[in-house]
């Protein structure tokens, strides 16, 4: 039963339990670990943006954006070259499966990775809005990654630990 709604987000119940459902990317959303292969070892890009939710100062997290229909990879591609300048192809991004945010939202993130090691970044242009238009990218190490309270960014790096052992 929706309790509430708006073109953003409902908040459902269902048996009792309430959650909240992320209706203007129906529920979907795509998150990009792009990497690279530097001097010290592998290095990990995530963006360091105001998230209102999280508090009024910068906070890194996972490049991620919505859903907005035909295919995920599709949205994944844009919103790499939005948030960061790398133009790559579905072709290149890793698959890593999907996750959910917490236990209070039923949305579905579908999680890449994608090594651009020797390109260059194009401008990030961002989508418009405010928080974006400020926003920035930050390279990072593993041991730094570790320390994000973005649990997606957390994922994605487990996940794609996980494609580099053997079978």
């Amino acid at each position: 039963m929706i309790l509430y709604e708006n073109p953003w987000l409902s908040l459902m119940e269902s048996d009792g339990y309430v959650y909240s459902h992320e209706t203007r990317c129906q529920g979907r959303i795509v998150a990009v670990l792009p990497y690279r292969e530097a001097p010290g070892g592998r290095e990990f890009l995530v963006r360091s943006e105001i998230t209102p939710c999280w508090g009024a100062e910068p906070i890194l997290s996972a490049v991620t954006g919505g859903y907005e229909g035909g295919e995920i990879a599709d949205d994944a591609v844009r919103e790499l070259e939005e948030e960061t300048g790398y133009a790559v192809t579905r072709a290149e991004l890793i698959a890593l499966g999907e996750s959910y945010a917490s236990k209070s939202a039923d949305t579905v993130y579908t999680l890449y990775a994608v090594d651009v090691t020797g390109r260059v970044p194009g401008e990030a242009l961002g989508d418009g809005s405010p928080h974006e238009s400020r926003a920035t990218t930050r390279w990072l190490t593993a041991g730094e990654l570790a320390q994000i309270r973005d649990p997606q960014v957390a994922v994605l790096y487990v996940r794609l630990l996980s494609k580099a052992e053997p079978a």
